[in-house]
């Protein structure tokens, strides 16, 4: 635990709070918060430190982290600009009731004598190292579906396998010199300035084939068997374009880090309008990827919400229907929970059992009868409707039986 008194300096950014102070003032906080943080690393310290006063600067250099912003950490970053209820006198108090001592938390302005370029320096790490968290998250989806991801790459897209593999190979490059020397060079960065484009262009397409995907899937709405077989053809190449959308966020966000180190490198007096910039960029990417995955998510819904006649009438084909709308509907929550995207209307259909759906269907038949009336007209409508729509006297017909049969078994 960490001695009484000591201080950890507290700056809050768009993306993120920064957390500077003793090693161990910080480890307990990390412990106890339980939120998503990482380290600070010594180059990102001591450009930091680089804009402090003497006693700001030797509490800034000791250790620091990035925490993802959350109800406690946002109580934090208030409590160091003039406390809050949570937060008094410097302590934090959790949901719980217990108490984390002896830590005083303090606005890094008031720690020391700070220079103009501080918060524009401090906004810029908070967004790199917001970036990398997300970075993580979709490395992890990566891995879950890699390999399948490279079998369908290679039996479908090998284009789209070359373009991939080509800017991921310049950002490796660049990405390992950075980590080796500390800084972008103008010859490092032109290695990747240019894949840009590519990046944006092959998200594009990947949003662009999954509208294509959502049209072919609405076309078969309505209709069982169609839509067993499209939604069986579509689920492959959804779960592709998928991880052709997650390829290119991960290799665009590992360039925007660059480019924010490129930047702080070369006039840092355009950092906090870059790092701005990105931050509008990446939420326009989200924007663009959110409406591409919602078109899919609707279509599919659409072609699986099946009436209880078809279902009684494609005993076969209505529970595949629903086995792949929710294997595609899956893949695409899943991928979405990894790219901290959040959608409408992405849960699972339920798979009614065909006993069920009969059932429902002898209890609609008997509602639109008694609507009807009991006269004879009415009833004549009301049979050559049902006729003329899904010929449900003969799948009426089928379904009492069955369920007769089955009473007099029990």
């Amino acid at each position: 635990m960490a001695d009484a008194g000591e201080t950890v300096a507290v700056y809050e950014a768009e993306d993120g709070v920064l957390l500077f102070g003793s090693e161990t003032a910080l480890e307990l906080l990390d412990n106890e918060l339980g939120a998503v943080s990482r380290p600070l690393s010594t180059k990102h310290l001591a450009r930091a430190v680089g804009y402090t006063g003497s006693a700001g600067g030797k509490l800034i250099a000791e250790s620091g982290r990035w925490v993802k912003i959350t109800e406690e950490t946002a109580a934090i970053a208030k409590a160091a600009v003039g406390g809050t209820e949570k937060l008094k006198s410097g302590v934090v108090r959790k949901n719980n009731g217990q108490i984390f001592k002896h830590v005083k938390f303090e606005n890094v302005s008031k720690v020391g004598a700070l220079t103009p370029a501080l918060p524009a320096v401090l906004g810029a790490m908070a967004t790199q190292y917001a970036i990398e968290s997300a970075l993580d998250d979709i490395t992890a989806y990566l891995e879950e579906i890699d390999r399948k991801l490279d079998q369908l790459l290679k039996q479908h897209k090998t284009k789209t396998l070359g373009q991939i593999g080509g800017v991921s190979l310049a950002i490796d490059e660049a990405a390992s010199i950075y980590a080796s020397t500390g800084t972008v060079s103008s010859t490092t960065w032109s290695k990747v300035q240019g894949t840009s484009l590519a990046l944006q262009t092959m998200q594009a397409e990947s949003i662009e084939q999954l509208h294509v995907l959502s049209e072919d899937v609405s076309a078969a709405a309505g209709d069982a068997d169609k839509a067993a077989k499209v939604l069986t053809r579509v689920r492959d190449d959804v779960q592709f374009w998928l991880g052709v959308l997650a390829r290119t966020i991960a290799l665009q966000d590992r360039q925007y880090v660059l480019e924010l180190a490129r930047v702080a490198d070369e006039d840092e007096l355009q950092l906090q309008a870059h790092r701005e910039g990105i931050t509008v960029a990446r939420a326009e990417r989200v924007r663009r990827i959110v409406a591409g995955l919602e078109v899919i998510v609707e279509s599919v819904t659409a072609s699986s919400t099946l009436s209880n006649a078809a279902k009684v009438a494609n005993p076969i084909s209505a529970p595949r229907v629903t086995r792949q709308a929710n294997a595609i509907t899956e893949s695409i929550s899943t991928f979405a929970q990894h790219a901290n995207l959040e959608l409408d209307g992405s849960g699972p259909v339920d798979l009614t059992p065909w006993a069920r759906a009969a059932r429902g269907l002898l209890d609609e038949a008997s509602t639109a009868v008694t609507t009807a009336g009991s006269g004879v007209a009415g009833r004549a409508r009301l049979l050559g409707q049902t006729v003329e729509q899904r010929r449900d006297e003969r799948i009426l017909r089928r379904a009492k039986t069955i369920q007769e049969k089955r009473s007099r078994n029990d």
